[in-house]
């Protein structure tokens, strides 16, 4: 007959949490069955277990806290507070400590979780550690003296060492789950991104994407002009999501100046690491240095080229690890790329609806906006006015002197009606001396004051000009007279038998040409019936 052998109850009280810790993949899961353990194996009225890794930093991560009120058990969740507590850290860096309050009971609220009735009289604090990694603190707290001794300790510490790989595993297990779902959103927001050749629209992704993987209340995108050593402000915001105005400043300070010129991202979870850091940063809005209690800042790359910075702020402290640097860097990667698509295509769309002479719009684009601005007028009865000018004689002239002084005299032109017209008018170049003027909300009379005024600018002001430019082409002063340039200006505004925009630009192109046939520098109207 064989004897039994005597199997000590923590034993099966271990093995029973292997197997059950085993089983399970939800860290709050095991969260429960590792308090239900230290409860049949030492009693507890109160306990927590917290996730926390010192090397990592960042906020500590609740998993479950449970407290006792009449007998009953209440589950707590998110009651820790957003940095490690001093109990939490003694217990790192102590291997675990006991402690006992020797004062006169007293009911007092709780110090520091759950809704507590009684105050805690015996504590035991632990590290939880798998291997040289500490990956949190387990505590358990009764409302009686002197209810744990350090053999208590002891049994806590060795089912702490008993849950740690478990616990360890399916913290991996969900961080990895957690870092698949936020690159699935970085993965469907690269194709966003990429999609949109506007830098508003395109900043706007890229802000909305960095708010639904990281905290955000701050957000900045910075450009670098390296051949002017400048951090330019392309889009930041405030919270809460207000549009920040923001002035460019060289790059020899700040924390987009670090980033450009260090080619390396930051990271700063505190005030203290931020003054540490050296940097004087450029805070912008209402809220200024106070609110960022965080900053994760990446370099934007492309090509071996630094094209400026991508930072994301908070107003807490500890709200960002290095997983959400990887994943602002991964953004900032496909941001670079789509930014300079964006900036080659305004560079293209600007060349192609801009004169190379002059810089003022090309024919196709001036009729563009002109019949925007047309349809915009009939939709909502507003009035609309159109200038047809001329350089007179302007063959001859050029023939004369060479088109190189011609293309300086049409350039000075086009200065000159620039100073007779408004930011909101639509001025083009139709083709070599010929040029138009879309004049929104201006009815005729008005439309006739701005020629006028155009007209005289450019026979008083380009003619002291011209003279020079001449003198200097031909090595001799010009005859007085010799050099007058003067503009031929038909004026049309929009009535009941303009149709379309190319009816109200013929009746102001015809009354130019009758300015043409009675000796030009002069300004004629088109009238119905003309």
């Amino acid at each position: 007959m064989k004897s039994s052998t005597f199997v000590p109850h923590s034993e099966l009280v271990f093995a029973r949490l292997g197997k059950e810790l085993s089983a399970t993949a939800r860290a709050v899961a095991a969260a429960e069955i590792i308090l239900d353990a230290a409860n049949e194996l030492i009693g507890w009225d109160a306990c927590y277990l917290i996730l926390y890794d010192p090397q990592q930093g960042g906020r500590p991560r609740p998993l479950l806290a449970m407290d006792t009120i009449n007998s009953q058990r209440v589950v707590e969740y998110d009651v820790v507070p957003e940095k490690p507590s001093e109990n939490m850290l003694r217990a790192i860096r102590e291997d675990g400590f006991l402690s006992l309050y020797e004062g006169t009971f007293e009911i007092a609220p709780s110090l520091s979780f759950g809704n507590r009735k009684q105050r805690t009289l015996s504590q035991l604090f632990v590290p939880v550690r798998s291997g040289e990694r500490t990956i949190g603190v387990l505590s358990i707290q009764s409302y009686r003296k002197h209810a744990y001794t350090e053999s208590s300790l002891e049994t806590l510490k060795t089912l702490a060492n008993h849950c740690a790989g478990a616990l360890e595993r399916i913290w991996a297990q969900e961080a990895l789950t957690l870092m698949a779902e936020r690159l699935k959103v970085l993965y469907q927001a690269a194709h966003a991104v990429s999609a949109s050749l506007d830098m508003e629209e395109l900043c706007d992704a890229i802000h909305c994407t960095v708010e639904k993987v990281m905290p955000c209340e701050d957000f900045v995108i910075d450009g670098y002009n390296a051949e002017t050593n400048e951090i330019v402000p392309i889009y930041a915001i405030e919270f809460p999501r207000k549009r920040v105005a923001t002035e460019k400043y060289f790059a020899d300070h700040g924390l987009a100046g670090r980033i450009v010129h260090s080619r390396k991202p930051v990271l700063f979870n505190s005030l203290e690491e931020m003054d540490k850091s050296g940097i004087t940063f450029e805070f912008y809005g209402s809220n200024g240095k106070e609110a960022s209690q965080s900053i994760v800042a990446v370099p934007m790359l492309l090509h071996g080229k630094v094209g400026g910075m991508i930072s994301a702020q908070s107003y807490k402290p500890d709200a960002y690890t290095k997983d959400d640097q990887y994943l602002l860097e991964l953004l900032a990667s496909h941001a670079a790329i789509a930014m300079e698509n964006s900036r080659l295509f305004t560079t293209i769309q600007y060349l192609a609806d801009t004169d190379p002479l002059t810089g003022i719009l090309t024919r196709r684009k001036f009729y563009e906006l002109a019949e925007r601005e047309f349809n915009h007028a009939k939709r909502y009865t507003r009035p609309l006015s159109v200038m047809m000018l001329d350089v007179d004689e302007f063959k001859k002239f050029n023939d004369r002197f060479g088109h190189h002084v011609g293309d300086l005299v049409l350039k000075l032109v086009v200065l000159q009606c620039k100073l007779s017209l408004r930011e909101v008018d639509i001025f083009g170049r139709l083709g070599g001396e010929e040029f138009s003027v879309a004049l929104p909300n201006t009815d005729l009379e008005r439309a006739v004051q701005v020629a006028e005024r155009l007209s005289r600018l450019v026979k008083e002001a380009v003619l002291n000009e011209a003279e020079n430019l001449f003198e200097m082409a031909t090595g001799e002063k010009p005859e007085k007279d010799s050099v007058k340039i003067t503009v031929s200006i038909g004026v049309a505004a929009c009535d009941d038998s303009c149709k379309n925009i190319d009816v109200l630009m013929d009746h102001a192109d015809r009354a130019m040409y009758s300015v043409k046939n009675k000796g030009r520098n002069q300004i004629s109207v088109w009238r119905n019936g003309q």
